[in-house]
């Protein structure tokens, strides 16, 4: 692991890719700025050569009868690298220079109207076409300060584009050294805010992955402010989380074992139990038919106990057998089972409708108003009322579970779902917790609607299959 980690820190790392992208950036930007520049460079250069062609053709106006020897003529053209220079007045008067030697002339530049394309264009091309000889250009222009004359010269095209060639040269030159120092500031501040902090967070994403309960290796976020101190403060407590779920998942792992051995021991205990209590209800005695409810009760809540126990542990998920059955039925059974009659103290009002349909799994559905009503009758005492309401709308329909408790603890709402940490009255919680789990699985939801002094309210949403 460590072997891989260096190759992608040294082959593919982020701060390689980023120091590369930079000084790349900074010379394509250079190259935007390179191709204007040099189309200037090469109009300078031409008025250069027109000012200096101005002030050797001057020379004829100092000479008699404006007339200059061949081998002054021949000094004055070599000495500023022309074939020819010739200075024409407004009013058609011309002095020139010429070359003994034939030439001909291949193209044409009046640098007085050129326009920004034009100008680009032909220093591409003689960029492109450095290498031709003797391709002689005819520049004619005017003289700052000198208007009413023109200057025409014709130069051989190698004197420019050598020129042009040095100062492209000079630019890369600078271009590079542009890139590498721009690029190792960009690099040095863009590797201590974005580099190594994404480093940091990606080491500790492998470690964790491969002991997520050692503690030792608890992610501590930077004090930023910006989105990188969100992501390493938010990464920090996602870890937190998942180490606690994870040790409450091995918690239960453990019990679920725990129980499972014993399991066995327990149900031979109660099934002995068991006999005598249904020995003892033979007895015709006062006394002990009076305390033999209470002792088959005792051991039937110890047997469902052990049972949700077992099956939480276990973390099982049953399939769904979905049927549709008759909603009224179901919590008419429900009252039955709970042994709440309209003689009895603790009351179930059934107001679902009579002939309201559910497509379900009646048995889990019967187990989550088992649950509910049971806790509703654990938290009413001794005399009470509890109402179950259904009301149907397009795609879903709604359960109410209503009771007229003293209302729910705020310290068992924080957790009431949790296993092992809502149970009241010495339970463990499960039943809350086996029962939102039953109404997710059938795509519904299962909350606490309202908890006052005068009652609580369970709301089951469950959509509507058609």
């Amino acid at each position: 692991m460590l072997g891989k980690l260096k190759i992608i820190s040294i082959e593919k790392s982020l701060s390689a890719r980023l120091l590369l992208l930079t000084i790349f950036s900074v010379l394509i930007v250079e190259i935007f700025f390179y191709v204007p520049s040099i189309a200037n460079f090469r109009l300078t250069w031409i008025e250069q050569k027109l000012a200096e062609a101005h002030i050797a053709i001057m020379v004829v106006e100092a000479a008699p009868d404006f007339m200059v020897s061949r081998l002054l003529t021949d000094q004055l053209l070599a000495s500023s690298e022309n074939y020819s220079i010739m200075r024409q007045f407004q009013d058609g008067e011309q002095q020139a220079l010429m070359a003994v030697q034939p030439f001909a002339v291949s193209k044409q530049i009046d640098i007085r109207d050129v326009s920004w394309f034009q100008s680009i264009k032909d220093a591409l091309g003689t960029m492109v076409n450095m290498n031709r000889t003797g391709y002689l250009i005819e520049a004619r222009g005017n003289v700052a300060g000198e208007e009413t004359e023109e200057i025409i010269i014709v130069f051989d095209e190698q004197l420019l584009c050598s020129d042009m060639l040095d100062y492209s040269l000079n630019i890369l030159i600078i271009s590079v050294i542009i890139s590498v120092f721009v690029g190792m500031f960009l690099y040095y501040n863009l590797s201590r805010q974005l580099v190594q902090p994404v480093k940091k967070i990606t080491e500790n994403l492998i470690s964790f992955r491969h002991a997520p309960e050692d503690m030792t290796k608890r992610f501590e976020p930077d004090d930023r402010k910006d989105e990188i101190g969100v992501v390493m403060r938010e990464l920090a407590t996602m870890q937190d989380e998942i180490r606690k779920a994870l040790n409450q998942k091995d918690h239960l792992a453990k019990l679920g074992g725990a129980i499972s051995n014993i399991n066995h021991d327990l149900r031979n205990m109660l099934s002995s139990a068991q006999l005598v209590s249904d020995h003892l209800s033979t007895i015709d005695d006062p006394v002990v038919q009076q305390l033999a409810p209470r002792f088959v009760k005792a051991i039937d809540r110890a047997i469902r106990l052990c049972e949700h126990t077992l099956e939480y542990g276990g973390g099982k998920s049953e399939e769904l057998n979905l049927r549709t059955f008759n909603l009224h039925n179901l919590v008419a059974d429900v009252s039955t089972s709970l042994g709440l009659f309209d003689q009895s103290k603790v009351i179930l009002h059934n107001k679902v409708d009579i002939d309201q349909k559910l497509t379900a799994d009646n048995d889990q559905i019967f187990r989550v108003l088992m649950n509910l009503c049971r806790n509703a009758v654990q938290a009413i005492g001794e005399s009470g009322n509890i109402t179950v309401t259904a009301e149907l709308s397009e795609d879903q329909i709604t359960i109410d579970i209503t009771d007229d408790a003293l209302g729910i603890p705020e310290k068992i709402k924080e957790n009431l779902f949790q296993p092992f940490k809502s149970g009241s009255r010495g339970g463990t919680g499960l039943g809350l917790a086996i029962s939102k789990e039953i109404i997710t699985a059938h795509g519904g939801t299962l909350d606490l609607l309202e908890s006052s002094p005068n009652g609580s309210t369970f709301r089951i949403v469950l959509p509507i299959h058609h």
